[in-house]
């Protein structure tokens, strides 16, 4: 399932937010030490392999791993933060030139895929007993969050030092880092001019999605409001 199996793992869906945890931890020199991943839904190879749902293979495999924290997020901003990264980001791969009504009802890129994957993960944690996340939770009280993540992964941080790399993972600084162009990984660069990190609000996708949006995600995910 991946080039290199690690016991450390941070699974998440595209654009679940995990450049912001993923940055602290870097700030705190424990990114390398955890193997991040989309579990086969990067969505950057624009010949479009078709998407695996196999359950059965993951347990399987994810048994072999000894720590997984996997970080989920309201699927409906995911949408449109996915969106804006397929057409900005990663429009060279892909050249999309659809509308956000349009992706989320997309065949490869579309919500039903998101759900799928979704409930395939409520399995994976639940059977293997991973813990999740959210970045809802992150929004609210990251100092608890990341609390809980480095004792889970079993590091061990000075809470005056935990706390300066939280105020410097903040969207303003990480903002200023990724424009610069200067940060060692090119997963918080620049790239087709389209910035990684963009708004980072709870709820954005009200703002951009029309009400019939908003109703067709809301029956795809199961949700009330």
């Amino acid at each position: 399932m991946m080039h290199k199996m690690m016991h450390k793992q941070f699974v998440s869906y595209p654009k679940s937010g995990r450049t912001w945890i993923r940055f602290i931890l870097s700030r705190l020199d424990f990114e390398h030490s955890i193997q991040f991943h989309h579990d086969r839904f990067e969505f950057n190879d624009g010949s479009r392999p078709a998407h695996d749902f196999d359950l059965s293979a993951r347990l399987k495999c994810y048994a072999k791993v000894e720590k997984l924290i996997y970080l989920e997020r309201d699927p409906r901003d995911v949408m449109v933060s996915l969106y804006y990264q397929v057409m900005g980001r990663f429009g060279d791969f892909f050249d999309c030139r659809g509308s956000l009504s349009e992706f989320i009802r997309d065949d490869y890129f579309g919500a039903v895929n998101l759900k799928k994957f979704r409930d395939m993960w409520e399995v994976i944690t639940e059977r293997r007993g991973f813990p999740t996340i959210s970045y809802e939770a992150c929004h609210g009280d990251m100092n608890g969050v990341l609390q809980h993540v480095l004792s889970y992964y079993e590091f061990k941080v000075l809470e005056p030092r935990l706390s300066d790399a939280i105020r410097m993972g903040s969207f303003e600084k990480m903002r200023e880092v990724e424009a610069s162009m200067e940060f060692a990984q090119p997963w918080l660069r620049y790239r087709n001019n389209s910035p990684k990190v963009r708004e980072g609000k709870v709820g954005g996708f009200r703002a951009v999605l029309s009400e019939p949006d908003v109703e067709y995600l809301n029956k795809v995910f199961e949700l009330r409001s």
